[in-house]
């Protein structure tokens, strides 16, 4: 197993080697009494935003509220995308602000330079991470979509490597302009994925599903073998069927079948609505619809969430490797 930078202050404990599967769901998240009072379990973006929050990633309103349904303009993503990034700092920010109001220079033909936004614009055109439309401006007001956050996003890193852009998504092809930057989302898990293959390229960005986004980069450089998707799982007529491993399936007991980790590899599952955690053991393959990542059994879905749910947003980790 490689081993990333050590970060201290991440709210998901590193557990250590474990003899026995946990069947008690527990919450991973903080839950802390300063929490966004309008993010609560259940929000379908809850673990994201909790953890953000309190590693001072992203900020709320000043009534305590972070508005996770409410759209995002492109002034509001490009400051929060550099500063999670870590592409600069507030300090750089007031630094680049003080120079444009005495230069009164517009980084950008609609960017006057007495804006807040400002010293963001400024900054992320002279890292290449922005250029603006084709007529000069950036339209800082107009909201972001899915494909403009990503590429503005990730080309906060300038040293990622891109995988090829062959075979993407059913709505992003090799000919698309956002190409690279939706293969690099599906090969590390950072959108949502449909049945049929698609991401909706074009979607008026939300504050929740930004800092969704934002949560899995960060997760993907620092936590080792973790991966996004949704879970499924095994349905009555499956209960005592043989499985891929030779164990017979016991829909009651905590075990599930995953596309390529070894037979006995045990996974922590986390519902990112709610923050519960549990633990399986590996036994089978599957899931192959596209955007599945693991497919549990009743016993271990029904401790995540109600059965008649179906299928939930889910975040694995691996635990321990046989």
């Amino acid at each position: 197993m490689s081993t990333k930078k050590n970060i201290t202050w991440l709210l998901i404990p590193i557990i250590t080697l474990i003899a026995t599967i946990s069947h008690t769901p527990k919450i991973i998240s903080a839950l802390a009494p300063d929490n966004f009072s309008d993010v609560s379990s259940g929000n379908s973006h809850f673990v994201a935003i909790d953890y953000l929050r309190a590693n001072n990633i992203i900020q709320g309103y000043e009534d305590g509220t972070f508005k996770s349904k409410q759209k995002i303009s492109r002034a509001e993503a490009l400051k929060i995308f550099l500063l999670a990034s870590g592409a600069t700092t507030e300090t750089d920010i007031a630094q680049r602000q003080e120079t444009l109001t005495q230069t009164n220079e517009s980084p950008l033909q609609d960017v006057s330079a007495t804006s807040w936004f400002a010293p963001y614009v400024s900054i992320a055109k002279e890292k290449n991470i922005i250029s603006g439309y084709e007529d000069g401006t950036f339209q800082p007001e107009k909201t972001i979509n899915l494909a403009e956050s990503l590429k503005i996003f990730l080309n906060c890193y300038p040293e990622l490597e891109y995988p090829p852009t062959d075979d993407i998504f059913a709505d992003a092809t090799s000919t698309d302009w956002f190409a690279k930057y939706a293969a690099y989302a599906k090969q590390k898990n950072l959108v949502n994925i449909t049945l049929e293959n698609k991401i909706d390229p074009n979607q008026d960005m939300t504050r929740g599903y930004m800092a969704e986004i934002i949560y899995r980069k960060i997760m993907n450089d620092t936590v080792d073998l973790v991966e996004f998707g949704k879970a499924t799982y095994y349905g009555n007529g499956a209960d005592g069927a043989n499985t891929a491993s030779g164990e017979k399936l016991d829909n009651t007991s905590f075990v599930a079948a995953h596309k390529t980790l070894p037979f006995g590899t045990i996974v922590e599952v986390t519902n990112l609505a709610t923050g519960k955690s549990i633990q399986v053991k590996i036994i089978d393959r599957g899931p192959y619809g596209h955007g599945r990542i693991i497919d549990l059994s009743m016993g271990a879905f029904e401790s995540l969430a109600d059965l008649s749910v179906g299928v939930i947003n889910v975040q694995d980790k691996v635990i321990h490797l046989p």
